[in-house]
């Protein structure tokens, strides 16, 4: 496997991973039970973690991809400051779950309201990194951006 192969594979667990703990974190939340909580806090931890081989791959996968008829420069460098800014983010809140997974393992009083917190800024890291994915489909997929995808043949004047 080289980089743009394992980005690829790895790209969608941070993403979707997140996004299905901090869910569980939430159930735990409102039914109010701790273990449920802990697992959603734990597992969105394992998942956050995914970020790093997806973010140190990009580059790899940048360079197999830039010179393909079609890909855009500007996308693929969009794609990539986003990513940098959302492994930052998922890093950050990835360690407020730790913080969090900490209070509640030694039941301390403020377990729940660092839950809430880390359900306020997990939303928001989710938004972050979905924009990120869907910044990062639009280099091969340019149908997903504003601009509507040239048909075969349009740039040409020649129908196909």
């Amino acid at each position: 496997m080289d980089e743009l192969q394992i980005h690829l594979l790895f790209n969608h667990v941070p993403v979707i991973g997140t996004l299905a703990a901090l869910l569980v974190v939430i159930i735990g939340l409102v039914m109010k039970i701790n273990a449920v909580r802990m697992t959603g806090l734990a597992v969105y931890v394992v998942m956050a973690l995914a970020v790093v081989p997806t973010y140190l791959t990009g580059e790899g996968a940048e360079d197999r991809v830039e010179n393909i008829a079609g890909v855009s420069e500007n996308v693929i460098e969009s794609h990539e400051d986003m990513a940098q800014l959302s492994l930052w983010i998922i890093l950050a809140t990835a360690a407020i779950a730790c913080i969090a997974l900490f209070t509640q393992w030694k039941a301390m009083s403020l377990a729940p309201l660092i839950s809430t917190l880390f359900v306020v800024i997990a939303l928001g890291a989710s938004i972050q990194i979905g924009l990120t994915a869907h910044e990062g489909g639009k280099i091969r997929r340019p149908d997903l951006g504003s601009q509507p995808a040239i048909p075969v043949g349009a740039e040409t004047g020649h129908k196909d």
